[in-house]
C-alpha cells in the first residue's frame, strides 16, 4: 500500500459503491427451498447438528447453503459447502475459493481462469477467463465476487485501480470502478449486500481531506459526500450502508460507531465500550439498524468484553440491544438477512439468521441450525479432588484435579483450605492456550508461600471460568482429610522435618527445614512460635517418637537437673503437649543425644554421656508417662568428644547412627548395629571444630536419606547454618559440599 502523505500520516476514508445494474448480472436459478424460520427447539428436534469445525469462518450464504473455511492462508485453507437442509457438509477440492453474497455460487481459480459453480446444481458453471487482461508483468487480482461479476484490482504506476469483470453474450467485459483522483491508501471493505467500501485519503490543498463518497458504479458518478473522520490519527475499521444512513467504525484508542443520514453532513458518533483493543470491530447494516460486534468472542481468552455480543443499534432512535452472545463471522443471504456463526447461552452454538421482526421491524435472531455445542462453558468429564481420608504418600505426593470442558478458552483454578489454620494452597492454575480442553491442576502439597501443608481436614473449591466472560463459572466443592506417614522431626504435622531454634530471650520456635533449604535462608522462612520460658532448660533434645503417639517428641533438662518429657502432637498450633516429669539427677550428664533407634525394637532411644566419659543408653518404652527403660552402660572413653548428634540411619546400616566430634575438631561416625551398640568408629573428616552445634535433621532434601545441619556461630557479621546431605554410605556418610542456610540478620540462637 502506497503512502503519499508528506507528513507521513495515513488518512483513511471510504467510498461506498452502490452496485446497480452496470454489468452485474445474477444467474437465474431454479427454485430452491428458502431458509426456514425455526425456533431453537425445532432445530434441535428436526435437524442434525451443523457439521462444520468449531473454528470455521462463514464466507458466503446463498439460497440453499453456505460456504465456510478453516485456516488463515487462502491457498492452504480448507473450504466446505454446507446445505441448510441438514444434508452432509462437502469438503471442496484444494485451492482458494470465493463466495458470492446471496447466491449458491462458489468461485475457484485455475491460473487466470475463474469458474463460478452453482452448488445447488440448478445452473451451469460460469467461466471467466481473465488471461487477456492486464499486462505481462501485472495481472488482475480477484478481491470479491458480486453475483457473477469479479471485483478485481490492477496496479498502474503503483496506483491501485478497481475493475469489474464479467461475461456478457459470451465475451469478457472489463469495466473500471470510478473513484476520485489524487487518492492513496486504499482499503477494501464489505459494506452490505452487493456493496463494497473502498477506504482512501485525498490531498486537497492546504489540507488532507477525509471523506466518504458514494459512487454509483453504473454511472461512475459521485452521488453523496460525507465528512468522515475527525483527524488523521483515526482509522476506519468497517463500513455499512443502511437504508437511510451510512455507518462506519472509527478507532484510535477506543472504537466509535459513526453514522450520518444520507445526504447530510451531520455525523454522529457513539463510543463503544470495550475491554479489548480498539481495532477489529465490524459493523453490518440491516434496514436502518447497525449491527456491530468484535468477531471471535466465542474463542477469546482476554476476559469479558461488551463487544463480544452482536449488538443492534437503531440509527434513527438510538435503541440498542444484544442479539447474540458472540459471533465469529457473518454473511448476507439472498433476502438481505444476516446469517451469523455464533452462539447464545440459551440455544448454544450454530447458524443464526438476523432478520427484521414482521411486527416491530426490529432485528431478531433465530437459530437456523445448531451445532450441538453449548455456548456456556460445560463440563463433559471430571476428576475431582478426593473425599474422605486422602493418603498423600500413597498418591505419590500429589493431588490432581481435572475437568474436560466444552471449550479450551477457560481458566481452571483449585483452592485448598486447611480448616484448622485457614491457610490456603492455590496450585498453578491452568490458563487458556492452544486446543487444550481437558486442563488439570496438580497440587504438590505446599501452601501458597511454599510451606508444606499440614495434615488434617481440608475444604477445596475447583473453578472453571470462561476466559471470554460469556456464561457462568463452573464450580465444584468438597472436603477431605490429608494424612501422611510420620516423618522424623516433623513437629507440626506437615510431612517435613523441622529445626528447633531457641532465641536468646528464651523463645522456642520451629522452622521447616525443607523450606529453609528451598529458600536458602531463615530470613524468608515461616516461623512457628512455640512459646517463651525455654531458658529454664540447659539441655534440649529432639528424641524422635518416644511416647508411642506416632509423633516425634522432645526432652529438656532444667538447671536443677530434672528431665522433662514433651509429647509431640504434630500440630501447627501446639507442636508439644504439657511437660511430664521424667526424673531428677540428670545433671550428671554433660551431653544428651536423641533421635536414633538403636535397639531394633522400633522405638527411638536416648544417649547420654556423664562427666566421667561413660556413654549410657536409655531405651525408649513407648510410654508418655515413663518414656525410658533403666539405663544401660555402653562404654567409656566418650569424654574425648564435646558434641554428640543422633542422626537416625545416616550411613545405610541396620539401625540409627551417631556422630561425635572430638576436641580437635574431627568428626566420627558410629554405625548403629541394632542391638544398642555401635560398630567401630569411622573418621568422617576434620575441621568440624568451627561449628557450635550439630543436629541430626532427618531427611531435609527429600532423597530418602537423613542429613545433618550444623550451626556456625559467626561468619563475618552473621551466623551461618549449613546442611550436609547424607549419602547412605558408611565410608563417607556426608557429602563433601554443604548447602548454606544463612539468616541475614543478627541472630545468636541455638538449634536443636
Amino acid at each position: 500500500m502506497k503512502h503519499l502523505s508528506p507528513a507521513g500520516r495515513r488518512l483513511s476514508v471510504a467510498v461506498v459503491l452502490a452496485l446497480t445494474t452496470g454489468g452485474l448480472t445474477v444467474p437465474v436459478l431454479a427454485a430452491a427451498p428458502a431458509v426456514a424460520s425455526v425456533t431453537a427447539q425445532d432445530a434441535a428436534e428436526e435437524q442434525t447438528p451443523l457439521d462444520i469445525p468449531e473454528d470455521a469462518k462463514l464466507l458466503s450464504a446463498g439460497r440453499t447453503g453456505m460456504l465456510t473455511s478453516t485456516g488463515w492462508q487462502p491457498e492452504t485453507a480448507e473450504y466446505r459447502w454446507t446445505p441448510y437442509s441438514g444434508g452432509p457438509t462437502v469438503t471442496l477440492p484444494a485451492g482458494p475459493k470465493w463466495g458470492s453474497t446471496g447466491t449458491d455460487l462458489v468461485a475457484s481459480k485455475d491460473g487466470d481462469v475463474y469458474t463460478l459453480t452453482d452448488m445447488s446444481g440448478t445452473a451451469a458453471p460460469v467461466v471467466i477467463d481473465t488471461s487477456g487482461l492486464g499486462t505481462t508483468g501485472e495481472r488482475y487480482h480477484l478481491r470479491r465476487v458480486i453475483g457473477t461479476t469479479l471485483l478485481m484490482t490492477f496496479y498502474v504506476d503503483y496506483e491501485v485501480t478497481y475493475r469489474l469483470v464479467s461475461v456478457e453474450d459470451g465475451r469478457i467485459v472489463d469495466r473500471p470502478v470510478a473513484t476520485p483522483v489524487g487518492r492513496w491508501d486504499y482499503d477494501l471493505y464489505d459494506a452490505g449486500p452487493g456493496r463494497i467500501a473502498i477506504g482512501y485519503g485525498r490531498y486537497e490543498p492546504p489540507q488532507y481531506a477525509q471523506r466518504i463518497c458514494v459512487v454509483d458504479v453504473a454511472t461512475g458518478e459521485v452521488t453523496e459526500t460525507y465528512e468522515a473522520i475527525p483527524d488523521s490519527s483515526y482509522r476506519v475499521g468497517s463500513v455499512a450502508r443502511a437504508t437511510n444512513h451510512l455507518a462506519w467504525i472509527e478507532w484510535r484508542q477506543n472504537p466509535v460507531l459513526a453514522y450520518a443520514e444520507r445526504g447530510t453532513q451531520d455525523v454522529r458518533r457513539v463510543p463503544l465500550a470495550t475491554t479489548g483493543e480498539a481495532s477489529g470491530v465490524e459493523v453490518r447494516p440491516l434496514g436502518d439498524w447497525a449491527l456491530y460486534v468484535r468477531p471471535g468472542g466465542g474463542t477469546a481468552s482476554t476476559g469479558a468484553d461488551p463487544l463480544h455480543a452482536l449488538t443492534a443499534r437503531s440509527l434513527t432512535t438510538g435503541e440498542t440491544f444484544p442479539l447474540l452472545d458472540h459471533a465469529s463471522s457473518t454473511a448476507y443471504d439472498q433476502d438481505g438477512n444476516l446469517l451469523v456463526l455464533g452462539g447464545t447461552l440459551a440455544h448454544g452454538e450454530g447458524l443464526y439468521r438476523i432478520a427484521p421482526d414482521g411486527v416491530t421491524g426490529k432485528p431478531t435472531a433465530t437459530l437456523v441450525r445448531g451445532s450441538g455445542r453449548p455456548t456456556a462453558l460445560t463440563v463433559l468429564e471430571e476428576t475431582l479432588p478426593p473425599t474422605g481420608t486422602f493418603d498423600f504418600d500413597r498418591a505419590g505426593g500429589e493431588l490432581t484435579a481435572s475437568l474436560k470442558l466444552s471449550r479450551s478458552n477457560a481458566t481452571l483454578d483449585l483452592t485448598l483450605t486447611h480448616t484448622a489454620s485457614g491457610r490456603t494452597a492455590r496450585p498453578n492454575s491452568h490458563r487458556p492456550g492452544g486446543n487444550l480442553s481437558h486442563p488439570a491442576v496438580t497440587w504438590d502439597g505446599r501452601f501458597d508461600d511454599g510451606y508444606r501443608a499440614y495434615n488434617g481436614a481440608y475444604t477445596w473449591k475447583l473453578t472453571a471460568t470462561p476466559a471470554n466472560g460469556i456464561g457462568p463459572t463452573v464450580v465444584r466443592t468438597g472436603s477431605f482429610t490429608l494424612t501422611r506417614a510420620p516423618r522424623p522431626r516433623d513437629f507440626d504435622g506437615n510431612g517435613s522435618p523441622d529445626v528447633l531454634v531457641r532465641e536468646r530471650n528464651g523463645y522456642l520456635s520451629l522452622y521447616d527445614a525443607r523450606q529453609i533449604s528451598d529458600l536458602g535462608s531463615f530470613e524468608w522462612a515461616r516461623e512457628t512460635l512455640i512459646g517463651p520460658g525455654w531458658n529454664t532448660y540447659d539441655r534440649i533434645t529432639a528424641t524422635g517418637n518416644l511416647g508411642g503417639s506416632r509423633n516425634d517428641d522432645l526432652v529438656a533438662r532444667d538447671k536443677t537437673g530434672v528431665l522433662w518429657f514433651f509429647e509431640g502432637k504434630a500440630d501447627f498450633k501446639a507442636p508439644f503437649g504439657a511437660r511430664v516429669r521424667v526424673g531428677s539427677g540428670w545433671q550428671v550428664y554433660d551431653k544428651l543425644a536423641g533421635g536414633s533407634e538403636l535397639t531394633g525394637d522400633g522405638r527411638n532411644d536416648l544417649l547420654a554421656t556423664d562427666k566421667d566419659g561413660v556413654l549410657w543408653l536409655y531405651a525408649g518404652t513407648g510410654s508418655a508417662t515413663r518414656p525410658f527403660a533403666t539405663r544401660k552402660r555402653i562404654g567409656s572413653g566418650w569424654g574425648v568428644y564435646n558434641t554428640l548428634a543422633a542422626t537416625g540411619n545416616l550411613a545405610g546400616g541396620p539401625a540409627g547412627d551417631l556422630v561425635a566430634r572430638d576436641r580437635s575438631g574431627v568428626l566420627w561416625l558410629y554405625l548403629g548395629k541394632g542391638d544398642g551398640t555401635f560398630a567401630p568408629r569411622t573418621r568422617i573428616g576434620g575441621g568440624w571444630g568451627a561449628f557450635k552445634g550439630l543436629v541430626g535433621a532427618g531427611d531435609v532434601t527429600g532423597d530418602g536419606r537423613n542429613d545433618l545441619i550444623v550451626h556456625r556461630e559467626r561468619v563475618g557479621e552473621y551466623p551461618e547454618l549449613r546442611l550436609y546431605q547424607g549419602t547412605g554410605q558408611w565410608s563417607a556418610p556426608l557429602a563433601p559440599m554443604a548447602f548454606p542456610l544463612h539468616r541475614y540478620e543478627y541472630w545468636n540462637g541455638e538449634i536443636y
